[in-house]
């Protein structure tokens, strides 16, 4: 009964046009930013290989010099791009792709491909995570806002019920109806993408890049789940389709345009993060106060590189005042890194009742593009940069401490640079990605249990009318 029910609505739709029509221009868009995404990402990736290589092949071919200066020009780390953000860039066109690793100071990731876009960056970029977001629960609505109402108006489901077909098959015939019209646009869609993931995967990624692949497929599955019971539950509810069409529509506009930007601006007031300036002079103040109880204990003083500290003691020094500083950046960088969290911690539970916000978590997550994944490359580079300065420190005790007032005297060549290794980062694996998603799909799961027991009692009140 459930499949003759879903096969007669799917006939419907399909007779009508808005099953091709409305459907056809979602998978248009979809296989459109699909393209774009990969083609983007392909060119992103290749630049970032080749911007990896030149910038080690350039501390390589350093000249002769004090090891101290070539701890100043440092390197840069590139973010690569993983292989899912063909389908989700995330927030990685906004928060930047390169960290200059230099001597004595944690840097912030440089260049963010949004300061180069034009003003319709605000809109959002054509990625398919962003047309299943936005326009996958438009496209639910279009199929199934009259799929109770309209059979209403018409008199079917009263001469429907008549025949003691049960309110639950009803529900879940409708709902296979919808499932299957979506199922046959996005499958295609969803096949194409799982291609162009595994052809985009660096070597040695392929398995991890399909699992997070499975795991985006669930989170949409949910997602779309979850809007197909709320249209079937207000339509059972409307009197009319134009009033199922009006209330759905206006969900839609609150979960879509209306709550991310107040969950945002709320998720902020609730979590308050510190503006550039007060960070910078809080780090200030406790890489200072750091430093002074640092010379005190080993020099004597509180002035630092000055008179009394002899230059056989300037390596040891150094070495000592940025082994002092990975603390003070650890803590202060990590207390801004966890407030950032907290505020996603907020928006990802508000998808219980605004699905998109957890939705879009859950998706960044599994992609690779979320700020968890953005926050451990930035750790990586970070310990990267130590590992530049605990190698370019300790050559200076050994060598250059020993020569006394001849300290600035001494350089190291090649064998101190070939010391360091070539910055190489490796994206966690994808059940550290689920780890880090559990609470928005949780809310996800949460969400669509929701909006099934709504459709339920929606769909067993018609019996009563």
């Amino acid at each position: 009964m459930i499949f003759l029910i879903a096969r007669r609505d799917l006939l419907e739709r399909w007779r009508d046009g808005r099953l091709l029509w409305a459907g056809g221009i979602v998978l248009l868009l979809l296989l459109t930013a699909l393209a774009v995404g990969y083609g983007h990402r392909q060119e992103a990736r290749a630049e970032q290989q080749a911007a990896q290589t030149a910038d080690y092949a350039d501390w390589l071919k350093q000249p002769r010099r004090h090891p101290h200066d070539a701890a100043h020009q440092g390197m840069h780390a590139f973010k690569p791009d993983p292989a899912l953000a063909i389908l989700d860039p995330g927030i990685n066109p906004y928060i930047g792709s390169t960290i200059w690793l230099q001597a004595h100071r944690q840097s912030e990731v440089m260049f963010r491909p949004a300061q180069d876009a034009t003003g319709l960056q605000r809109f959002g970029d054509l990625s398919v995570g962003w047309v299943l977001q936005v326009l996958g629960p438009l496209l639910v609505i279009v199929l199934g806002f009259n799929a109770f109402a309209g059979e209403r108006e018409q008199g079917i489901l009263k001469q429907t019920l008549s025949l003691g077909v049960p309110a639950a098959k009803l529900l879940w015939g409708k709902a296979a109806s919808i499932g299957m019209g979506l199922a046959v646009l996005l499958l295609p869609a969803a096949l194409l993408a799982g291609g162009a993931v595994l052809t985009g995967a660096d070597e040695g990624t392929g398995l991890d890049a399909l699992l997070r692949f499975g795991l985006l497929a669930v989170g949409y599955a949910m997602y779309l789940g979850l809007f197909v019971f709320v249209t079937l539950g207000v339509s059972a509810l409307s009197s009319t389709s134009k009033v199922a069409i009006t209330i759905l529509l206006s969900l839609w506009i609150v979960n879509v345009v209306v709550a991310p930007r107040v969950m945002s601006e709320f998720s902020r007031q609730w979590y308050p993060t510190p503006t550039r300036l007060e960070f910078n002079r809080q780090l200030g103040a406790d890489l200072k106060a750091a430093s002074d109880r640092l010379w005190l204990a080993n020099f004597g003083t509180t002035e630092r590189w000055g008179r009394d500290v002899p230059l056989n003691q300037w390596g040891r020094a150094l070495q000592l005042d940025d082994l002092n500083s990975y603390a003070v950046y650890d803590r202060n960088f990590g207390r801004l890194w966890d407030t950032w969290e907290r505020q996603q911690a907020v928006q990802e539970w508000s998808g219980i009742v605004l699905p998109l916000l957890s939705m879009r978590a859950f998706s960044m997550g599994a992609a690779g593009t979320d700020f968890a994944h953005h926050r451990a490359f930035t750790t990586a580079a970070e310990q990267h940069r130590r590992v530049i300065q605990d190698v370019v420190s300790a050559d200076l005790v050994e060598h250059a401490d020993k020569l006394q007032a001849q300290h600035f005297g001494y350089q190291s060549g090649p064998e101190l640079w070939r010391k360091v290794p070539a910055f190489a980062y490796h994206a966690p694996p994808p059940r550290w990605a689920l780890a880090h998603s559990w609470r928005s799909l949780c809310a996800l799961a949460a969400a669509l249990i929701l909006s099934l027991t709504f459709a339920r009692v929606a769909v067993a009140r018609q019996r009563a009318l």
